[in-house]
């Protein structure tokens, strides 16, 4: 598979050929954190690596991560990445809704259209780029990091290498988005930041909007507004002007709008708990 191929080749990244100036990375310490995570998150890496050993990786490691790496437990380096592919499907402590929860349009649609299963699809999105902007990957040069529905979104969105023309997109924003918003309500997003494409928070308040028209007419997607606060979560039908002015409200810009309209708009906010 190219996803194997391209685990392997990153042993000459791991040897740091292609370090960054940035100070984490400098070292032996930075080199021997670059192959940790390729065994922890790359399956083709990590199962090179217990087939052939340290030594046995072409491009080959150096000789002092040789000597480092040769004293890793094949058996529980298997446990170790099995265990991180469930959470990441199944949620759990610190990952929240894992895949299975959160996609479950965007799996059987994977499932029907390109044979791959949960396990599968999770593998690939460990191993690719999008992931390391998620909250919990250690050693993370990126601040908090993204949510996990926003790091899947992403994988679809660009590197998935079953869907090359993004397909699949319109169907995995919709339930990043719904995901996103749920997590905000319960007051998760003080563990990470929230970039997907077309969301800003007003007030306080997590906002997005997207008619969807691109999707597929089975997918049956509306045009549709997620908002999210506090112990609160607003997703439904929604026309973009009405969308612009209840964000306008709550970010404090109504000042253009007439009394009655901005009422009537303040009182919806009210009533969904969001003002």
């Amino acid at each position: 598979m190219p996803h194997e191929a391209t685990a392997v080749d990153q042993a000459d990244d791991v040897n740091g050929a292609d370090r960054e100036a940035d100070g984490a990375e400098a070292g032996l310490h930075g080199r021997i954190l670059r192959v940790l995570d390729r065994l922890l998150y790359d399956q083709g890496f990590r199962s090179a690596f217990i087939a052939d050993g340290p030594g046995g990786l072409r491009p080959r490691l150096d000789a002092d991560l040789i000597e480092v790496f040769d004293r890793v437990d094949p058996t529980e380096l298997r446990l170790v990445g099995r265990n991180i592919r469930s959470a990441v499907v199944s949620g759990g402590t610190g990952t929240g809704q894992g895949l299975r929860d959160a996609f479950p349009r965007t799996l059987e649609a994977v499932q029907e259209r390109h044979g791959l299963s949960v396990n599968a699809v999770a593998e690939l999105f460990l191993a690719s780029p999008q992931f390391q902007h998620f909250r919990d990957v250690p050693y993370s040069p990126r601040g908090r990091g993204l949510p996990l529905p926003e790091c899947f979104h992403r994988f679809m969105a660009t590197e998935a290498p079953f869907d090359p023309e993004h397909a699949l997109e319109s169907l995995v924003h919709y339930e990043a988005a719904c995901a996103i918003a749920r997590a905000i309500a319960t007051g998760a997003e003080a563990t990470f930041d929230v970039t997907l494409h077309g969301a800003a928070f007003h007030g306080g308040t997590f906002c997005a909007f997207r008619d969807y028209a691109e999707a597929p007419a089975a997918w049956q997607l509306h045009p549709t507004m997620f908002l999210a606060g506090a112990g609160r979560c607003v997703i439904g039908p929604a026309s973009r002007p009405l969308f612009d002015a209840l964000t306008s409200v709550l970010a404090g810009h109504e000042a253009g709008m007439s009394p009655d309209v901005r009422a009537k708009i303040q009182q919806r906010l009210r009533a969904w708990g969001l003002r």
